[in-house]
């Protein structure tokens, strides 16, 4: 039904990501294990309400699964979400993988990926893509935006709906 998504956030949120994905995809297979100043990297650009999205769709049992060393309560990471909203690491820099990347890449959904790193174009990017596909890519990453606003309201309104006086 075409008109699905804007009744269903959280789907046209999901629908943006998985197709920002497959553009960032094809670019990070062939670029980022050679990258000098990887992303993936933490500080992470990981918010408390990205674990909880990607909780509710199963996702702590899929991590779990993988070995890797993601936390369990989103409160782990809530400390350093300024921090997370910074740039990444500078080239040199020697700071630990992110904490929910696993052997075979991040452990999130494909399409409930961290909001910060979803929207994150680097200067390798920006550098290396033609310019239709990076205009594409920023068209996404600003549907992704206004998606993800729409999101946040959204749940902000079922929590209020919730409370009892």
């Amino acid at each position: 039904m075409l008109g699905a998504p804007l009744n269903n956030p959280l789907a046209a949120y999901r629908r943006t990501q998985r197709e920002l994905r497959r553009s960032f995809d094809a670019f990070t297979r062939e670029n980022c294990a050679e990258c000098p100043t990887p992303c993936c990297r933490q500080p992470a650009r990981i918010l408390p309400t990205d674990i909880l999205l990607a909780e509710a769709s199963g996702w702590r049992a899929a991590v779990e699964s993988t070995g890797c060393a993601a936390r369990d309560e989103a409160a782990d990471i809530a400390g350093s979400v300024v921090a997370a909203l910074g740039d990444p690491p500078a080239e040199g820099d020697v700071s630990l993988p992110c904490q929910y990347l696993g052997a075979a890449g991040c452990t999130f959904p494909a399409d409930l990926r961290p909001f910060g790193c979803t929207t994150y174009i680097c200067r390798y990017m920006y550098e290396r893509l033609d310019r239709p596909t990076l205009t594409r890519l920023k068209r996404l990453v600003r549907e992704l935006e206004t998606q993800h606003r729409v999101l946040l309201r959204a749940l902000h309104g079922a929590d209020r709906g919730r409370k009892t006086d």
